[in-house]
């Protein structure tokens, strides 16, 4: 049982035991699509309105969209994953940008964008929790309001956070939510105790475990991994409070040492498969990046090859992302080929 289970999500402070957030305020919730909708609503978007985002995106982050009854407008990226053309449409009441796998995006023409129509920066930082940009700004902290998905960085029940960066008058925040307590599933439990012997062992039990139950889940659906669904673009699943858990762990977390593993971890990954005949998403690590895990081009075989690499080494390598459906039937080959490392343990 928590501590103090009844405890507000604004009592403690994203990026404990880093420099502070320099964010007006913030909001805890469990998953970043619960935030999205939230800032949205914050924001005043509503029916008829528009919100732009990139084609390249996962499909679950429409559902925040659709939660508040506003459309989607999809701007297109390049093969390096930057936007080169925004649409233009008067209805454009926020801008979305994506800090692919936590390498900070480039704003300048999303700014330029803003600022001409009105709309509100929201800075997608999900992959990017503990990353900072080339003039060390954390990333998150850059638009009008920013994302975080804690829980994708660390092995915790849940946990996102929406930034506010910019306040205005205008903006309407909703109240902190008190963070819940109930039972946590017993796959976490179970992963983590696994996790906790594989880290102390060596041994890798619980990606032996993982690997046991996707063949149990391809034979029962044909699929290894779990497979995002149409319903995924209308529905967030869940409570959309953060867990007491996960509050206890974002105290006790290490960002020091959470970011010096990610990073030697890519800087060996990127040493290994060199001359394997994949493309890295990006040529290089920047200062101040904290890698979401390794992403790269590859044909199938190829990835395939990686992905056994990967699993020895403790590791689950997969193709990302889920495409919308408006997106999928048009979208180029670069958008296809994106497979990624997650350094998640």
């Amino acid at each position: 049982m928590p501590a103090n289970p009844q405890a507000r999500n604004d009592d403690v402070r994203p990026f404990h035991g880093t420099a502070p957030v320099m964010a007006a305020e913030y909001r805890y919730f469990s998953l970043g699509r619960h935030a999205l909708r939230a800032g949205l609503s914050a924001l005043g978007v509503g029916k008829g309105d528009v919100v732009l985002m990139p084609a390249f995106i996962c499909r679950d982050l429409l559902a925040a969209v659709h939660a508040v009854r506003a459309e989607v407008l999809f701007y297109p990226v390049d093969e390096h994953l930057v936007p080169h053309s925004l649409p233009v449409d008067d209805r454009v009441k926020a801008v979305l940008s994506v800090n692919y796998f936590g390498f900070p995006q480039a704003l300048d023409l999303l700014r330029d964008y803003c600022t001409k129509s009105g709309a509100a920066l929201i800075e997608d930082n999900a992959h990017g929790f503990l990353s900072r940009d080339e003039h060390q700004v954390l990333l998150g902290t850059r638009g009008d309001l920013g994302l975080l998905s804690l829980h994708k960085t660390f092995f915790w029940p849940d946990g996102a956070v929406l930034l506010v960066n910019r306040k205005s008058p205008s903006l309407k925040l909703p109240i902190a939510l008190s963070c819940r307590d109930d039972r946590l599933p017993i796959s976490f439990t179970v992963k983590r105790a696994l996790g906790g012997i594989q880290n102390a062992t060596g041994v890798r039990v619980r990606s032996a475990s993982e690997k046991v139950a996707r063949v149990v889940r391809s034979v029962r659906t044909g699929h290894a991994l779990p497979v995002s669904l149409a319903e995924s673009e209308f529905e967030i699943p869940g409570d959309p409070a953060i867990h007491c858990v996960s509050l206890q762990m974002l105290e006790k977390m290490d960002p020091t040492s959470e970011i010096n593993r990610r990073r030697v971890l890519y800087q060996r990954f990127h040493r290994e498969l060199a001359g394997w005949g994949i493309a890295p998403i990006f040529g290089n690590l920047p200062d101040g990046v904290c890698p979401y895990g390794y992403p790269f081009r590859a044909d199938a075989e190829r990835a395939a090859a990686v992905a056994a690499l990967a699993q020895r080494h403790g590791f689950d390598c997969s193709n990302w992302p889920d495409l919308p459906s408006a997106v999928v039937d048009n979208a180029p080959g670069f958008y296809r080929d994106v497979w990624w490392i997650n350094f998640l343990c």
